[in-house]
């Protein structure tokens, strides 16, 4: 069949270009901003695919797991998730530019605000350390006892005010992280107490209890509260290392960053809404919402 279909009167010569069809002009319509996707979208699309059937340090930029994974087990990690708007990730773009500038030796500084491609990634506040559940059996009641917990602690949606921007290593002190540090909260409290009760249950480590039994009292384990952050970006490299060391300090747990003074004036713009709770078994993410916070008295609206 020809690839133009001619009529008998007709000669290539006097083929007529039909015009345009009259359909909807995309470019001469206002734009209209699409709404945000729900996290329960974003959830399945949260991990990569394993690459590796070990652990290949050279698959992350050089880092190194904290709890190397086996075949077989479940690794698990319960978080509250932050995806920042534009406003706040271009502030937070600016602190990570100043930090990197300050030392040679942060140079390396990898942003965790977006991947390969550009495209902007939630961030996260751990709510309990890396766990690994070692039989499939234990994936469903893990789910059900942690929603249970959180739904006795009374806990609401917050929003918390990060203070001050900090460095924070790994378990391991290979890898350090920029990080927003948030101050102490009551919601922060009761649930980071639900969860750590939940790992326990499981035999799994606590999170922030370091120096603490287990086995104290309520009020003891809301004294080890105070490590909650949001890491923004990472780097293999010692802060301070290039230069300006700190003396008398072989190693150290957290240590103020050396960027533009006004940094934690700039973070109080900041104004992080959490509504629920992630919790993450291989690649599966399930949510726990948080009733709304109350409104108190006083309040209009």
């Amino acid at each position: 069949m020809p690839l133009v279909d001619y009529s008998d009167s007709e000669s290539e010569a006097e083929v007529q270009i039909s015009p345009p069809s009259k359909k909807r002009r995309l470019n001469s319509e206002p734009f209209k901003e699409l709404p945000p996707l729900p996290s329960s979208f974003r959830d399945q699309y949260s991990s990569t695919v394993r690459s590796s059937t070990r652990d290949d340090p050279s698959l992350h930029g050089g880092r190194k797991r904290a709890t190397p994974h086996v075949d077989g087990n479940w690794p698990t990690h319960v978080y509250l998730e932050w995806i920042p708007q534009p406003a706040e990730t271009a502030l937070l773009s600016e602190l990570i530019a100043e930090e990197r500038s300050v030392d040679c030796g942060k140079q390396e500084l990898k942003s965790l605000l977006h991947n390969e491609l550009g495209v902007c990634l939630p961030l996260h506040v751990s709510l309990s350390r890396p766990l690994v559940l070692q039989k499939t059996a234990h994936k469903e009641p893990f789910v059900r006892q942690l929603g249970q917990a959180i739904a006795r602690c009374n806990a609401r949606a917050f929003r918390a005010v990060p203070t001050s921007l900090r460095w924070h290593p790994n378990e391991l002190g290979t890898c350090w992280f920029l990080v927003l540090q948030l101050p102490d909260n009551r919601e922060l409290a009761q649930i980071l107490s639900s969860c750590n009760d939940v790992a326990a249950l499981f035999d799994q480590p606590l999170l922030y209890t370091e120096g603490v039994d287990a086995s104290h009292a309520q009020d003891d384990k809301k004294k080890t509260n105070c490590g909650f952050h949001i890491s923004i970006a990472w780097s293999l490299n010692e802060p301070g290392s290039a230069g300006n060391d700190l003396p008398g300090q072989q190693s150290w747990a957290e240590h103020p960053c050396t960027s533009h003074a006004d940094s934690d004036r700039r973070l109080a713009k900041l104004s992080i809404a959490f509504s629920e709770i992630k919790l993450r078994i291989g690649q599966d993410v399930s949510s726990i919402t948080l009733p709304a916070a109350q409104v108190k008295r006083g309040d209009s609206g």
